[in-house]
């Protein structure tokens, strides 16, 4: 029924698959509690937003169990905040770092916008752009807490 937006979603679970195979191995223990705290708070926003119509997900899997994209809330943006915590440059310095935020978060809040203005897989309501770098960048930091906390790494709260 709608080719382009199926594409797209099969497109991207292949991805998200294949760049699992890029975790290292002696990370994995870490790369699956990131993916499962991920999803906790990804399935929170997500509930929020679409329950209170900010946004809409026309098409999606799931369409009968959750309004909220089961692609996105629980496997593409946790593999995601994996590679972004596995990779971030905690000996660089703070400008390094918030440029590192910077560039993860618009990123994926330009790649958002264009699949909202040219497709059916997301559809702003009183959501606007914004929201999801806001949004992103403040998942990011929750889930650095989280991992630093839970793997007793120093400075907890620093960026």
């Amino acid at each position: 029924m709608y080719p382009i937006e199926r594409i797209i979603l099969v497109s991207a679970w292949v991805m998200s698959f294949i760049s699992i195979l890029f975790i290292p191995r002696k990370k994995i223990p870490q790369a699956s509690f990131i993916f499962v705290s991920t999803q906790f708070f990804t399935w929170i926003l997500g509930l929020f937003a679409v329950e209170f119509a900010c946004l809409d997900y026309p098409v999606r899997e799931l369409s009968k169990a959750n309004a909220t994209s089961f692609s996105f809330e629980y496997f593409i943006l946790p593999i995601i905040t994996i590679f972004f915590i596995l990779n971030y440059p905690y000996s660089k310095p703070l400008k390094a770092r918030i440029l590192y935020y910077f560039i993860f978060s618009s990123a994926f809040t330009l790649l958002e916008y264009f699949l909202e203005r040219y497709t059916l897989v997301i559809k702003y309501n009183s959501w606007r752009w914004y929201w999801t770098w806001i949004s992103m960048s403040l998942v990011f930091y929750f889930e650095m807490i989280i991992y630093k906390w839970f793997f007793r790494i120093k400075r907890i709260f620093s960026i």
